[in-house]
């Protein structure tokens, strides 16, 4: 079984004040992250805000996420595209650029059953010579991978893994038991971290270690006593309304990374307000 154990970050996507991916401050981030103690990064996730990026911008951010990540970082690039050609594009520049892996959510918006699931997955395996990993996200995707889809995509040898947004800790535990001995388990909500380790899961993925590498590294690693400064500072970002407020965060740890593309807006006031409020706390918790 491939290795993809450890604490990972979904990256952000850096702006400039143009609106254009700004690279250079993107190749900044990630070294900041592998000072921090991480294990890996997944960039053109949600968190990095895949669906408001081009073809060509996504390319650009997987290969300058390589080059600054290499020899330090495991990259797992996320290559979703509207169709299995232009995935197949992603695959190809992911893995000439260095990816360590790939990884992808199923198809959004028509539903999906569980043998369109297969061939969406099985497409991406044909077009790639890296691991391929599901990526479990229903609530924004609108499909889910459900257990026996996931467990005969291992089976089938389509992909090496899967990470699971679903914040549901009965289905980590169901997928550490089912595909864990075959394939990487590797939990995706932050306030799954501790809960994640816990139940068995091979490594994390999150959003807030962009802010907090260091602290997240050390969570993983067993300090669970930063759990619960953590759940806090996520439900600040999740009322201040997502990634627009994990950018805030970034700004105020010393990484301004621009604001969302349209049709994220700027925050309010008090929003604002709310969210330097609940990094104070954080940084007073322990987070760091």
């Amino acid at each position: 079984m491939t290795d993809f154990g450890g604490m990972h970050v979904a990256t952000v996507t850096p702006f400039d004040a143009a609106g254009r991916p700004d690279l250079s401050l993107l190749r900044d981030h990630v070294k900041f992250l592998a000072d921090g103690g991480v294990a890996g990064i997944c960039p053109c996730g949600t968190t990095g805000e895949f669906l408001y990026l081009t073809l060509g911008e996504k390319v650009r951010v997987i290969e300058a996420s390589c080059e600054a990540a290499r020899d330090r970082l495991r990259v797992i690039a996320g290559v979703w595209a509207l169709t299995a050609r232009e995935t197949a594009v992603l695959i190809r520049a992911a893995e000439s650029a260095g990816a360590a892996a790939v990884f992808l959510q199923p198809p959004i918006y028509y539903p999906a059953s569980d043998a369109t699931i297969l061939r969406h997955y099985a497409a991406a395996r044909e077009s790639a010579s890296v691991p391929v990993l599901a990526y479990n996200i229903p609530a924004y995707a609108a499909n889910e991978i459900s257990l026996d889809c996931a467990e005969r995509l291992v089976e089938e040898g389509t992909v090496a893994g899967i990470k699971d947004s679903a914040g549901d800790a009965d289905r980590i535990a169901a997928l550490v038991e089912r595909i864990g001995e075959r394939a990487a388990v590797l939990a995706a909500s932050d306030s799954f971290a501790t809960r994640g380790r816990q139940l068995g899961a091979h490594g994390f993925i999150s959003a807030l270690a962009n802010v907090w590498p260091r602290a997240f590294a050390r969570l993983w690693a067993g300090d669970e006593s930063l759990q619960p400064a953590v759940d806090a500072v996520r439900q600040a970002v999740k009322q201040a309304g997502g990634i627009p407020a994990l950018r805030r965060l970034c700004e105020l740890r010393g990484f301004p990374v621009g604001a969302s593309r349209l049709p994220g807006g700027p925050l309010s006031h008090d929003q604002l307000a709310r969210l330097d409020a609940a990094f104070q706390k954080a940084q007073e918790s322990g987070l760091d």
